[in-house]
């Protein structure tokens, strides 16, 4: 008979399987070498390690991760520039922790600064100072502080630097050549913007400012706030408001243009009176000035508004022409009136738009000279004057008669010749001889 054995095996519980070891890359590990010694402030360490990482794998997050130390070693505008380009760069990966650790480091004041544009072919590692800052393109500008600083790019066989000098408020062009390793830098022309509509609206001074900067972008300009301007002329910041404090500053930070924008609340009912106004360092009259009426308008709009009157205003503002007007005359230190605003006293020069004007010239003593003169664009005007002098009218002045009975010099005369009279009537009266005089007894 034949057996037949039954085995029966117990199912066996399968095992967790183990995860895979993460291999970390080098860059990887730097990072993690670099935050632990930023976490213990050894920040010669961090920056050693951080810096490598980025070297190995440039990435928005080695820009934070380099923000960060920054921020700690209490280098606020690498810290700021350093962040402000990580929440700019459209590689980064969407975390919305890091993203707010990064807006809340940049909150605060920025210190005094310039930009830079670095322009030189992609992928160079960008360094100031010997540290490092990005690779290229850079999604925005460096922020540099005043001064001078080296500005370095590293290519994997090869390293260009230069220094370079950065003005407040002001923004650069830095443009590097890899075939022959030479540095160009040029500043860019810049609007100087008194922006007084924050005042008014707080809530949405960040949305003012960027519309401001991208009107005064699509014209080939930068902005220079006027808080940046203000560190070169701190004196000037108490009488800012005013137009001719404007140009004084725009003229010390050697702008030409000045955009100045205010806002008033009507006095009866809900409403903004937006007012705009672009002025020529040099010259009085504004190159383009608009007051538009916003009734019933919330802040927003009042935003919507900014944008769609800014741009055309600065359009046909910068599309005037200027001219330089020059008048000597004979005698000198004539004044010059241009209508009813007067320019100055010969030897004059002015800055003027290229514009028909009506001209008066006077000094006392002399006629006035009017004329009419259409100043060429982008040419200088030249008048030589010799005013005519005035008809001399001679006025003789008498003296009042003195009456006759008054005139001491007559009765003079008159004694004078009634005493020589009377001398010779007492001479007449003597004898020549006293043969013939009979004498009393």
């Amino acid at each position: 008979m034949a057996m037949i054995l039954t085995l029966c095996v117990a199912p066996v519980a399968a095992r967790p399987r183990k995860p895979p070891v993460t291999q970390l890359s080098p860059a990887e590990k730097l990072t993690e070498q670099g935050l632990q010694a930023l976490g213990d402030k050894d920040y010669s360490r961090a920056y050693a390690a951080l810096s490598e990482a980025f070297r190995l794998h440039p990435s928005a997050e080695g820009l934070l991760y380099l923000g960060r130390l920054a921020a700690a070693e209490q280098r606020t505008l690498e810290a700021q520039d350093l962040l402000r380009r990580y929440l700019l760069d459209p590689a980064r990966k969407p975390d919305d922790a890091l993203q707010q650790l990064a807006t809340s480091l940049l909150a605060g004041a920025t210190p005094p600064s310039g930009r830079a544009i670095v322009l030189a072919d992609p992928g160079a590692l960008v360094s100031v100072d010997e540290r490092l800052v990005g690779v290229l393109p850079l999604p925005s500008p460096l922020l540099l502080s005043p001064g001078e600083h080296r500005l370095a790019i590293e290519y994997p066989n090869k390293r260009l630097a230069a220094q370079v000098t950065i003005s407040a408020g002001r923004q650069f062009e830095v443009r590097f050549d890899r075939s022959t390793g030479t540095l160009l830098q040029s500043l860019m022309p810049a609007v100087l913007t008194v922006n007084e509509l924050g005042t008014t609206l707080p809530e949405v001074l960040g949305e003012i400012n960027t519309t401001i900067e991208q009107s005064v972008r699509a014209v080939d300009q930068t902005v220079l706030p006027q808080d940046q301007a203000l560190f070169s002329a701190p004196h000037l910041r108490d009488c800012i408001s005013k137009p001719s404090c404007q140009q004084l500053l725009a003229q010390k930070v050697d702008v030409e243009y000045i955009l100045h924008a205010s806002l008033r609340r009507f006095e009866k009912g809900d409403g903004y009176s937006l007012k705009l106004a672009v002025r020529h360092r040099d010259i009085a009259d504004p190159a383009a000035a608009e007051e538009a009426k916003c009734p019933r308008c919330t802040p927003a709009e009042v935003v919507t508004l900014l944008g769609r009157t800014l741009p055309t205003l600065l359009v046909g503002a910068l599309k005037r022409r200027t001219s330089t007007l020059t008048v000597a005359t004979q005698p000198v230190s004539a004044e010059v009136l241009s209508g009813k605003v007067r320019l100055g006293m010969t030897p004059l020069r002015r800055i003027l738009w290229a514009d028909p004007i009506q001209l008066t010239v006077h000094a006392p003593g002399y006629r006035p000279v009017h004329t009419e003169v259409t100043l060429p664009p982008s040419q200088p005007l030249a008048l030589d004057l010799s005013l005519e002098p005035l008809a001399q009218t001679v006025v003789r002045k008498e003296k009042p008669k003195t009456p006759v009975y008054r005139r001491w010099w007559l009765w003079t005369g008159v004694g004078v010749a009634a005493a020589a009279v009377a001398t010779g009537l007492c001479i007449g009266l003597i004898p020549s001889t006293h043969d013939n005089v009979g004498w009393l007894p």
